[in-house]
């Protein structure tokens, strides 16, 4: 070890090497250790608490105004801010390790015509005669009455003569649109298969396909590696920016994440990776830039522009993919710098490319939430930044949608809530953190401007119960969920409705807008689609409460789940849905929101609670 290494002790026998001068959380990334650190290593989010011990720079501003006196007394530290100097002794606890995510896989079904870009074609070759003078390849396109415009691979060429050689007659042709991508011995025609790919900002999903029938045979989902440098893209796109190798590394790590959900597809499915034909891939704006490593820089600045933004067909291995190596991964469109290819999923899986006579809204809420309103031949987008409220990020006891977190709550005189798998409270996720706003707000615990007022102003009705939760905090009042246990304290603060505020001003002033921009009301709307993991657990009632979604009839409104995964499967199965995607990013009209007028105005009156 160098002169400079030192030791990370973990506990349980299990240790890591490092050196000097690194952070914790650093040391940790590069042992593959992952805990959750939502804002990137910025020190502002005070997530990566860790137990340690040992020789640690000393604690910093910022972790003085994130933790408490006695509990850096006691040893709790940042791991994003404290510095390894020597041998370290250290524990994570429960609510900094990474959980297991709930990942929506699901999305809405649409029946469509099967039609993939890769096609297997089985065809009887004889030996060739004297009267038979052109070239072995040719012989076998007239033989299986292939293309006339038919291009091929040189590798094709190069291992033509064995596979002729070989087959007694019997070979199958693997075609690729106009390209002759493979020639495989006997008849290969019922092994065609695909994957489909949602890179998201915080999960990863693999849908593989049988390119034939279009049935799913297996799918897989895991967290996005990236996340270890931020939990939205902002923090991605400064990565790239401000580290030496930042794009490298949120390359890699989007790579590993694909890889990983790639091999358990096909392990579940025992399909060899090699009769995967064909990819389609699906992100934001900023996800399919990291992904493919073309630098974001142009996403982060005026006027926000991608780089990338038709159609790709790419190398496999340029996503992450290990897949047959003539393959070709088809990255979807994307609209504008933060309208993506994951967008245009969504529009595709909600049938949006085409006029069908009605009025329909699509809201995708996830850290960016895009908005899609199909009015006649008009298809308007937009984009807001929701941020990573929903994912619990910023919020004192947030947390992902995992085992433990609170993801449904009910105030009948007293504090009633589900947890994600019947566990013990942990924290609190999206879908939790609307419920409990939404029920203070109906209680009269919170008013009409996010406010949480004290035990001493309530109405007289409001029970015991509810106003014994109801304690002091450093940030002002704060309501407890839930109390003692293994996981501790769970509880709500001033401080965290302001951030659901902030998500929730983001999502509505941005439909608003954009209905305003067409000369409609939500009344006008035949049907308002929700989209997107976070989207499909939030009740819907509480959220028209806040006011996060419009008040309108409850039966317009429906949920699709991951609609960009099922967009990408769709372009997997259909090249009319290629093109009606490419037709989408082309002809679709983008409202910027920045430039509309009083739109902070807007914002600020949007943060208001419904009364």
């Amino acid at each position: 070890m160098a002169s400079n290494g030192v030791t990370v002790n973990l506990g349980s026998g299990r240790s890591l090497s490092s050196h000097a001068g690194v952070t914790l959380l650093e040391a940790l990334n590069s042992a593959g250790v992952r805990i959750t650190a939502p804002c990137g290593g910025e020190g502002t989010c005070g997530k990566c608490r860790i137990q340690a011990s040992g020789t640690l720079a000393p604690v910093t501003p910022a972790e003085r105004q994130l933790l408490t006196p006695e509990q850096l007394q006691s040893g709790l530290r940042l791991a994003c801010q404290a510095q390894v100097q020597g041998d370290v002794d250290i524990s994570v606890p429960d609510t900094s390790s990474q959980p297991e995510m709930r990942i929506v896989e699901h999305g809405a079904a649409r029946e469509i015509q099967a039609e993939p870009a890769v096609i297997k074609c089985h065809i009887t070759v004889p030996e060739q005669t004297l009267s038979q003078p052109y070239s072995r390849l040719e012989h076998l396109s007239r033989c299986g009455d292939l293309r006339a415009d038919l291009v091929t691979e040189l590798s094709v060429l190069q291992r033509l003569p064995s596979i002729l050689d070989s087959v007694s007659g019997s070979a199958t042709a693997v075609m690729r649109d106009n390209v002759l991508m493979a020639v495989e011995s006997g008849n290969t025609v019922d092994q065609c298969y695909g994957v489909a790919i949602d890179l998201g900002t915080t999960t990863v999903v693999a849908s593989l396909v049988d390119l034939n029938d279009g049935r799913e045979l297996a799918r897989a989902a895991t967290v996005n590696a990236q996340t270890r440098f931020g939990h939205d893209v902002v923090s991605r796109i400064n990565t790239a920016l401000e580290q030496r190798d930042g794009l490298r590394q949120l390359q890699e790590a989007a790579h590993e994440s694909i890889a990983l959900v790639l091999k358990q597809v096909l392990t579940e499915a025992g399909i060899p990776s090699e009769q995967v034909y064909d990819a389609a891939l699906v992100g934001n704006s900023t996800m399919a830039h990291l992904c493919l490593g073309i630098h974001p820089g142009s996403l982060g600045r005026m006027p926000y522009v991608s780089t990338a933004g038709p159609m790709l067909l790419a190398p496999p291995e340029s996503t992450g993919l290990s897949i047959h190596p003539e393959a070709r991964t088809y990255v979807l469109p994307s609209i504008a710098g933060f309208v993506g290819a994951d967008t245009v999923g969504a529009i595709l899986a909600a049938s949006l490319d085409e006029d069908d006579g009605r009025t329909r809204l699509l809201v995708d809420i996830g850290t960016n939430c895009e908005i899609v309103l199909r009015l006649g031949d008009r298809l308007l987008v937009t984009s807001t930044p929701a941020g990573p409220a929903f994912e619990g990020a910023r919020i004192t006891c947030g947390m992902y949608a995992a085992p433990g977190a609170i993801e449904s709550v009910r105030l009948d005189g007293e504090v009633g809530y589900r947890t994600i798998g019947d566990q013990e409270a942990r924290g609190l996720c999206g879908s939790g953190l609307v419920d409990i706003s939404a029920e203070l707000l109906r209680v009269g615990i919170i008013d009409a401007t996010g406010r949480m007022v004290g035990p001493d102003e309530l109405d007289s009705d409001v029970a015991k119960g509810l106003r014994q939760a109801l304690i002091e905090h450093e940030e002002g009042m704060a309501f407890v969920l839930h109390n003692g246990g293994g996981g501790g304290r769970v509880f709500l603060t001033q401080r965290d409705v302001r951030e659901l505020q902030l998500a929730k001003g983001a999502i509505r002033s941005g439909i608003d807008l954009l209905l305003e921009y067409a000369g409609l009301s939500p009344d006008a709307l035949d049907e308002f689609i929700v989209a997107g993991g976070f989207g499909s657990y939030i009740d819907k009632h509480n959220a028209m409460r806040l006011g996060m979604l419009p008040r309108l009839d409850p039966d317009k409104m429906t949920f699709i789940g991951n609609g960009a995964l099922v967009g990408a499967r769709l372009a997997l199965l259909s090249r009319t849905l290629r093109r009606r995607g490419e037709q989408v990013a082309r002809t679709a009209e983008h409202l910027q929101l920045a430039h509309t007028p009083d739109y902070q105005m807007r914002f600020s009156e949007s943060m208001m609670f419904d009364p």
